[in-house]
């Protein structure tokens, strides 16, 4: 409820849209796409935009114009890039006078070291190699621009979110008739081309990954398995450094590590997703939660009890579970915000590198703050909600730490988020719904488990009383030799004779006191009750879990089988859209790390330009951001203002030799239908 009215207080490009995800693909006109959705709503369609399977071409050309800066910044200022029969001397004389500088010994060092690692990346090239990528991807992309290509997603913008809301559920049939294309369990005005449309409504337009609209979906699904196995096998390994350390240095050590440990593992996992791809960025995020999530919960609680010797849960030696878990959690509380407050890498390039560049742009490229993830943020907090419920039976002033890590959490996170990192989409209410959903009962369940095993094996000694005792064993003992293969001198103060039984409970459930040795009975009365208490709530938490989150998932899907299952969300605000100020609409671009802004990968000349999203005060035009006039093709409707020949209403049949015949467009496109007070305001 608290998200829908978060939802009702603020209206986003998301709430007027829908976006088609099973377009014919030869239906590249928007013209007809928003004749076809204007039966429903009154005020008609503002926005369309058709996107193409254009992605290997438009990233050629990112990475291209990505080399080319470089390659300007690596030459004298003022080179021509642009004039190939000069471009080549400038290469081989900034070359030459590169290796003819003299060197640091930390540049000497970083040669031999970084450089050739990092090389293969695309990084640290040299003019030589800057140059030989652009001219090898130059024909490449000339022979791309010449494919044909077609539709793979339609964004349809209405004026008002009551026109939204009537396609959604007009369109809105079963499953099994979209799969059958049954054209009968629909109107014929709601049929394109005698199709049934896949519409749904889309995330935020910042948030859509362009680059990523045509992958199959096997092959994501494909993509998500293997990187969450490459996840398991970096838990298992980390599980072992850890074991190491904790059992041949101690716990400070192995605390140390296991915090340092939460800090790099992320990092790794964002590597591991590029080899994914995702429609939304919000998919994205809630990919990356589920995996760090699951290595910073194994990491720091479950972990522990498996690498510490059952006898050692409770005692107040350096290795024992509780003194490990308070380390941890002072560790959580303050080396983790430490680290996120002295942002040592960021603070490096503001204050190091920043000053050492010798272009504005690429000092202002250290200054654009540092990247961060809100499923990673919301990792720390379920990992200390967990930590706190795993532990809380036997250690339960846990929930004090707790409260205290989390209010550290919170302060450093707020100082971070307004004076150290950058700005971030707006991904939606993906990640917090899988949260709240999944881990948040998840934890609740291992809170109840965790209380039952844990209070059903106390006092974790593997002793009892046997049922014939023998008195006379107090004094003491020379040269006792212990299972370690150690001898050492032993004083007996306890008179009465004890027996060896196993208080693990590994392979029993639920943990109640039936699965106690007849024999070797351990627990106290008050025990055995508490533990049954403790055992049958255990399993009807993980009733309740099983069927009201995985039972409520599986019934939706059953009945969106048979019907179609669109419910609005929230009241309807009554506004147009184009009354709205700071309104984007869903613009193709692409994201390109180091840079302040994006690359536009479509034609923005049909819509007014404040729908892009966001604005270069220093450029002189969005041209200078946009992808499609850096290598000209035939059918180009201009060149880039400013660029060479071209002007504002300089048309390429004037400034190049191109072909009378239509050609087939190559670039996503974007149409503005703005009401008509918009235009005599405008």
């Amino acid at each position: 409820k608290i998200e829908v009215r978060f939802d009702e207080d603020q209206c986003t490009c998301s709430d007027y849209s829908i976006v088609v995800t099973n377009p014919p693909p030869d239906a590249l006109d928007p013209d007809v796409w928003r004749d076809f959705f204007e039966q429903y709503s009154e005020k008609g369609v503002t926005v369309v935009t058709v996107a193409l399977n254009n992605e290997q071409l438009v990233r050629m050309l990112a990475n291209r114009r990505h080399f080319r800066n470089n390659l300007r910044y690596h030459l004298p200022p003022g080179t021509d890039i642009d004039n190939e029969e000069t471009l080549p001397k400038a290469v081989q004389d900034a070359a030459q006078a590169r290796k003819e500088a003299k060197k640091s010994c930390m540049g000497m060092l970083c040669n031999c070291t970084l450089v050739p690692i990092l090389r293969p990346f695309g990084l640290f090239l040299t003019e030589e190699q800057l140059y030989e990528k652009v001219q090898a991807l130059t024909p490449r992309i000339q022979e791309l621009q010449k494919q044909k290509y077609t539709a793979t997603r339609i964004f349809v913008t209405f004026e008002t979110e009551a026109g939204q809301r009537n396609a959604l559920a007009a369109l809105s049939v079963s499953k099994i008739n979209k799969w059958r294309n049954n054209t009968r369990a629909l109107g014929s005005s709601s049929l394109f081309q005698g199709k049934i449309l896949r519409v749904k409504q889309p995330t935020e337009p910042d948030a859509v990954r362009w680059l990523d609209l045509s992958v199959p979906t096997m092959k994501k699904y494909m993509q998500r398995i293997i990187t969450a196995a490459i996840t398991c096998g970096l838990i298992a390994l980390s599980a072992f450094v850890i074991n190491k350390a904790r059992s041949n240095v101690g716990v400070v050590l192995s605390s140390a590590l296991l915090s340092i440990f939460n800090m790099i593992i992320p990092n790794i996992v964002k590597l591991l997703l590029i080899m994914e791809n995702h429609t939304a960025e919000g998919g994205r995020q809630a990919s990356l939660y589920f995996k760090i999530t699951l290595f910073r919960w194994v990491n720091t609680a479950i972990l522990i009890l498996i690498i510490t010797p059952f006898t050692k849960y409770i005692g107040d030696g350096g290795k024992d579970v509780i003194v490990s878990v308070c380390g941890l959690l002072i560790s959580e509380m303050l080396l983790s915000p430490a680290l996120r407050i002295l942002d040592i890498v960021s603070t490096t390039r503001k204050h190091y590198f920043a000053m050492r560049e010798r272009t504005q742009e690429a000092m202002n490229s250290h200054f654009n703050g540092t990247h961060y993830n809100l499923a990673e943020r919301y990792t720390d907090f379920t990992k200390v909600i967990f930590l706190c419920f795993f532990y809380s039976s036997m250690l339960p002033s846990i929930f004090f730490f707790g409260t205290l890590i989390l209010a550290t959490q919170y302060w450093s996170d707020k100082f971070c988020l307004l004076r150290v990192w950058g700005p971030r989409p707006l991904i939606g209410p993906q990640v917090a719904r899988t949260s709240r959903r999944y881990f948040f009962s998840a934890a609740l369940v291992a809170f109840a488990f965790a209380s039952s095993y844990l209070y059903a094996q106390f006092p974790y000694d593997n002793v009892c009383d046997p049922n014939d005792p023998v008195d006379g064993f107090a004094g003491k003992y020379n040269g006792v030799e212990f299972a370690n293969g150690t001898t050492s001198d032993i004083t007996v103060k306890a008179d009465n004779s004890v027996a060896y039984c196993d208080q693990r409970f590994d392979w029993h459930f639920p943990a109640i006191p039936m699965w106690q040795s007849p024999d070797r009975e351990w627990m106290t009365e008050s025990q055995e009750d508490m533990t049954r208490i403790y055992g049958w709530t255990s399993i009807a938490a993980l009733t309740v879990f099983v069927v009201f989150v995985f039972g409520g998932y599986l019934t939706t899907l059953m009945v969106s089988l048979c019907k179609g299952a669109y419910k609005p969300e929230g009241k309807d605000q009554m506004i147009d859209f184009s009354g709205l100020k700071g309104m984007f609409a869903y613009i193709p671009q692409v994201k390109y790390g180091g840079y302040a802004y994006p690359f536009l990968a479509c034609d923005i000349d049909d819509i007014d330009e404040e729908l892009v999203g966001w604005n270069d005060p220093k450029a002189l035009s969005y041209d200078e951001h946009n992808l499609i006039y850096d290598v000209p093709y035939e059918g180009m409707k201009r060149h880039a203002r400013g660029d060479g020949g071209g002007g504002d209403d300089t048309t390429v049949e004037e400034t190049m030799t191109t072909s009378s015949v239509k050609k087939d467009p190559i670039f996503s496109i974007v149409k503005h239908y703005p009401p008509g007070w918009f235009k005599k305001d405008a």
